[in-house]
């Protein structure tokens, strides 16, 4: 009886979401204070230091106003573009009528080949296959955390969270879970799965300060933390956090997980019915997925999606340009470029383009066990001769120079004005100047030319590349290009079987992305980086509470980094635009790849539709 008490006054205290969604109102503020709101939110029985909780939530709240006053002038064209989208959606619904089922999305995509959502870092993957697949909770516009297949969390204290599965989700019907319940017991596995000692699995490290997932009943899974984790609830709903089933991962093993499609069987919106390698994926509407619309019927409103493979970017911008494609690139990404190329071929109305926050960035990946990339004075000098506004104006035009984190996550990142300081970074007179301390730091080192291996270039960033290849020709550093598909370099980073590799890299909602990236060990840990005193700092940045405690933190980090190990080149973090077509209705900006899916399940076509 004690223990149903326990666990009764426990759900006491649930976390009420505007509670939750003020804390995290900010990426980074959300991530210092979500821990913190709920000690303090209705009724504190039982819980310790709740006058000290409740101050110590103050002082995040307080922090959010002032972040969010200083970043109202940066903010406001983005805000005054978003805000006219959301007219546009607004007026666009009422003139259609209102949402309508049917249709088959046209997209264009490719999922390198790998399907389990442990192991894969490829934004294809995300757009496609991933949609066959659910969160417990997700990352929604403002980086909110949005309840998904559990409602928001229950904060019983700084170490404690209950999660309430909705009792109305369920596997796909498809063999072997054939349509049952999605259970606590399901969540429990789904997370735990993450931080199995898999070589493969990207997420190991998310979730080694829990303690210990629990499913108390059919549909209550607990947390508990081994000690203070500032950004766990952040973690828990994070753009790769989607749940595969126990069933087929005990029947087949990781390895037919990763690489069968046969065996996706999820939770999500949709379901695989084809995939022919190279010409074509088709996805199909699970008719018993949990989200309802607002008129009480079942989302999702399509019947599906046709994806095409193999288009490069003038086929792809042909094809929408003749009609043949609902998105002028993927559903979450797009290039402003080429969304003035349509409309000058096209003309204006037919495209509507969306500025798109999401976490997503091109980077060099170092392998700093390989010759001769071994010597920290190689990494640096190629660190002190890469042009990044040369790369961003000439190769990208849907980004910006970023730095290990991604200024999107506020106050942490590191924006243009303070990076344009820094070596590497610099411009004219003060670029030359780099140059030569690169040339200086490569003639310390002694390296042996001979030794130098190619430079492996992900074909789709094979222009990042060249500019790369020359600006490393700028300090007397030559190095050969081998250009390699989607799958080959996925593969490639994944078995760390490279010595200077250009890859997309993944950002989060909060810094402690760069334990997963540089700890020791990590997951996303490619060249295997280790130093010890970047460890503990990164331990202490995840065990940190307070905006600007864990701030200074990461500031250190950043420039120890840049200034003494340079483990990769960092260069970029995206501004995509996403462009669609006019009768697409409802779509919107959201800053997580994966979570787009969460936003097109509501988007649906007005009879104007030709395709």
């Amino acid at each position: 009886m004690a223990e149903r008490n326990y666990w009764t006054r426990m759900k006491r205290n649930r976390m009420s979401r505007r509670g939750l969604l003020r804390a995290s109102a900010r990426a980074g503020v959300g991530a210092a204070g979500l821990a913190l709101v709920g000690c303090g939110d209705d009724d504190d029985d039982g819980q310790p230091a709740a006058a000290q909780v409740q101050q110590q939530q103050d002082q995040v709240e307080q922090q959010a106003e002032q972040q969010a006053m200083q970043q109202q002038q940066q903010d406001a064209t983005a805000e005054e573009q978003q805000e006219q989208q959301e007219a546009v959606a607004q007026a666009q619904e009422q003139q259609s009528g209102g949402p309508k089922y049917g249709g088959m999305v046209q997209i264009w995509g490719e999922d390198g080949g790998l399907f389990d959502p442990a192991v894969t870092i490829h934004g294809g993957t995300d757009a496609s296959i991933f949609q066959c697949f659910d969160f417990v909770n997700y990352m929604d516009a403002g980086n909110e955390i949005t309840d998904a297949m559990a409602e928001l969390p229950e904060v019983v204290d700084e170490l404690n969270f209950i999660y309430q599965i909705k009792p109305d989700v369920h596997w796909q019907d498809l063999p072997p879970l054939n349509g049952r319940q999605f259970t606590a017991e399901d969540a429990v596995f789904g997370y735990e799965r993450f931080g199995q000692d898999n070589p493969e699995f990207v997420y190991k490290d998310r979730y080694v300060l829990v303690e210990k997932f629990e499913a108390v009943d059919n549909l209550t899974m607990t947390v508990k933390a081994s000690e203070p984790f500032a950004p766990l609830l952040v973690a828990m709903a994070e753009t790769g956090a989607l749940m595969v089933a126990r069933d087929i991962v005990d029947q087949y093993g990781d390895a037919e997980v990763s690489s069968n499609p046969d065996l996706v069987v999820g939770t999500g919106s949709m379901m695989l019915d084809s995939r022919e390698p190279d010409v074509e994926t088709v996805l199909k509407r699970n008719p018993n997925y949990y989200r309802s619309a607002p008129d009480g019927g079942k989302l999702p409103y399509f019947d599906g999606y046709n994806i095409i493979w193999g288009l490069d970017d003038a086929n792809r911008i042909a094809q929408y340009i003749a009609g043949n494609l609902d998105f002028h690139h993927l559903q979450w990404y797009g290039e402003l470029r080429d969304i003035e190329t349509i409309r000058g071929e096209a003309g204006e109305d037919s495209i509507v383009a969306v500025p798109n926050p999401v976490a997503f960035g091109l980077a060099t990946h170092i392998h700093v066990n390989r010759e001769p990339y071994t010597d920290p004075r190689v990494r640096l000098a190629l660190h002190h001769a890469v042009d990044r506004p040369g790369i961003i104006a000439t190769t990208l035009g849907a980004g910006t120079i970023g730095g290990p984190v991604a200024e999107t996550i506020a106050p942490y990142g590191w924006g243009i004005e303070q990076l344009s300081q820094l070596p590497g970074y610099r411009s004219e007179a003060e670029r030359e100047a780099d140059l030569e301390e690169g040339r200086k730091l490569l003639d310390a080192s002694g390296y042996d030319p001979s030794t130098v291996p190619p430079m492996e270039v992900w074909d789709w960033a094979s222009d990042q590349g060249q500019v790369l290849q020359q600006n490393f020709r700028d300090i007397g550093y030559e190095v050969e290009i081998l250009e390699q598909t989607t799958n080959d370099c996925l593969a490639a980073r994944q078995n760390h079987e490279f010595s200077m590799i250009t890859l997309g890299q993944q950002a989060a909602a909060d810094p402690d992305l760069l334990y997963n990236d540089l700890h020791t060990g990590a997951g996303q840990n490619y060249g295997e980086f280790s130093d010890p005193e970047i460890d503990a700092m990164l331990v202490k940045g995840r065990t940190t509470f307070g905006v600007e405690n864990r701030k200074a933190i990461y500031d250190e980090i950043q420039q120890k980094l840049l200034d003494e190990h340079a483990p990769r080149l960092w260069w970029h973090w995206s501004l995509p635009t996403v462009g669609h077509r006019p009768w697409l209705q409802g779509f919107r900006p959201t800053p997580g790849i994966t979570p787009t899916n969460q936003v097109m399940n509501e988007c649906w076509f007005d009879e104007t539709r030709t395709i």
